[in-house]
């Protein structure tokens, strides 16, 4: 529970999307509680209803909040490469340290669309991974055949990350160093 100052309201937003991550990624749709992320976040459980309107609107918004850390990560890497190091390298390379970094997020990516039944966050799930998949394009300006085997590797690293068996895949540095 967060104590003490007063905080700005775009500052407890963004913590409250941070404990629902966390809450999501490991329970999934139906094992979030918002009692449990209102605790985590130092925030009453009617605040974020208020602000989020129902539990389906939240893991919206905490989807939103992954998707757009996930875009900065890899536009970040884009940009900051080194001279000897392609777009989709770079932008690999981000991945890999996340998925080291924070594998909880990946999980939440599997929930993601695990619970793309739900038409509330089927909406948010197509749309922000047709966003990934096209700012990945732009940054790297490959083809589409390149996006397309950057994507699936990264969604086997997802899988075998979220179930710690990335012996299962090799190197992936390795790997990321082909594209």
């Amino acid at each position: 529970m967060v104590t003490g100052k007063r905080m700005k309201a775009e500052d407890r937003k963004a913590l409250i999307l941070e404990a629902a991550m966390a809450e999501y990624g490991r329970g999934g749709m139906h094992a979030t509680s918002v009692e449990v992320i209102a605790e985590r976040a130092g925030v009453s459980q009617p605040y974020i209803f208020r602000l989020f309107g129902t539990k389906t609107g939240l893991i919206a918004a905490a989807i939103e909040h992954h998707t757009t850390n996930l875009r900065r990560t890899f536009r970040e890497a884009a940009e900051q490469r080194g001279p000897d190091t392609s777009p989709l390298e770079a932008m690999g390379t981000a991945y890999i340290a996340l998925m080291t970094d924070d594998v909880n997020s990946l999980r939440c990516q599997l929930h993601t669309w695990a619970a793309a039944s739900d038409p509330a966050i089927k909406e948010v799930a197509q749309r922000t991974y047709r966003e990934i998949w096209e700012e990945i394009a732009e940054l790297s300006g490959a083809t589409a055949d390149e996006v397309r085997d950057f994507m699936a590797h990264g969604m086997l690293l997802t899988v075998v990350a979220s179930l710690d068996l990335t012996e299962l895949y090799g190197d992936p540095l390795a790997v990321v160093k082909e594209f």
